[in-house]
């Protein structure tokens, strides 16, 4: 197998580490401009506010004259206005956040510390295996398997990642109930799976794991009220959102809603989000309505995000409009007439 320190130095690649601090000084300059932006539109709403106050106020000192009302209702309307560009700049600053904090673990879990020496170590055969032992926050894990296409018997890397203490646990579970296979562990907390025809490789870190594509768009959806639960199935990941303000998961499918991905994934580190999210609409039997537009070429994680989370929001507010007076339609129908 492969030693831990030349895992680790295949990590530390130049393309790497020049990708990670782009993206770290871009998500810190959207940071501060999206912070900016929502100082701005605030000082507006308050301006706003205070003269719809002021109007509200001293109405009834003064005679009725023209245009007061015109002016009343424009005023009211820029308010609303500014509300719904408040709610997208603090979504905007949301998504923002997150990006840059991933970016800055990454680059953590780069620049992390070979653990030892990189000699090998003594390894204990851990048999039963117990899910305690793994108790570290975080692991990179390293898939190896024979190259089949070569007659050499060296083995090739076919996955390399990052995953969350719950992640490690489940995968070595599975594969200690596999025949012929062995879970070892080594004195730095290395975990080991052997089994016909693959390796695999987990070392622990204390460094918390880089947010998720998703978990800026979680971010984004809770500005407006929204919960996201995971799915997805055979490799296809995604979220799915209740039309339903702070539905629980189980309420999110038994009523309209969305699912949300990037092409076939809503799961990856956010610095490696390259397509905008599509957000397809389902009924409540699982039927396809329709997709939102997404947004425009080029945007940013956090423009992304804030975009859909808007249009999400956008859909429910129409939904609830047209239940509202469907309602009322019913009550007025269903009310007895008066003689």
């Amino acid at each position: 197998m492969t030693t831990p320190g030349r895992l680790a130095q295949m990590a530390r690649t130049q393309t790497q580490r020049i990708r990670l601090d782009e993206a770290a000084e871009a998500t810190s300059a959207e940071v501060r401009d999206a912070q900016l932006r929502v100082q701005q539109v605030d000082q507006a709403l308050d301006h706003n506010r205070a003269q719809q106050d002021k109007q509200a106020k001293y109405s009834a000192c003064y005679p009725p004259a023209e245009g007061k009302e015109d002016e009343r209702a424009e005023l009211a309307e820029a308010g609303l206005r500014l509300e719904r560009e408040h709610q997208y700049a603090s979504a905007l600053l949301a998504a923002a956040l997150i990006a840059h904090e991933s970016v800055t673990r990454e680059r953590a879990w780069l620049d992390r510390p070979a653990i030892g020496t990189g000699e090998p170590m003594p390894v204990a055969l851990l048999f039963p295996f117990a899910k305690q032992i793994v108790d570290a926050p975080g692991y990179t894990i390293t898939v190896l398997r024979p190259n089949s296409d070569s007659p050499d018997p060296f083995w090739h890397e076919t996955y390399n990642g990052t995953v969350s203490r719950t992640r490690a646990r489940s995968i070595l579970t599975a594969w200690s109930r596999q025949e012929q296979t062995y879970i070892l562990r080594d004195a730095h907390g290395r975990l080991y799976v052997a089994a016909p025809a693959l390796r695999i490789e987990l070392v622990p870190t204390d460094i918390a794991l880089p947010h998720s594509e998703g978990d800026a768009l979680r971010a984004a959806l809770a500005v407006y009220g929204f919960s996201a639960y995971d799915g997805g199935e055979g490799g296809f990941t995604s979220l799915a959102v209740s039309l339903t303000q702070e539905a629980s998961e189980e309420e999110t499918y038994e009523g309209p809603h969305f699912l949300i991905s990037s092409g076939e994934h809503a799961d990856r580190p956010a610095s490696q989000h390259d397509d905008v999210w599509g957000a397809s609409l389902y009924d409540e039997q699982g039927e396809y309505v329709t997709t939102l537009d997404g947004a425009p070429a080029g945007s940013t994680l956090a423009e992304d995000c804030a975009h859909i989370a808007g249009a999400v929001a956008q859909v429910a507010r129409r939904a609830f409009r047209e239940e509202t007076v469907d309602f009322a339609r019913s009550v007025g129908k269903d009310a007895p007439a008066k003689d």
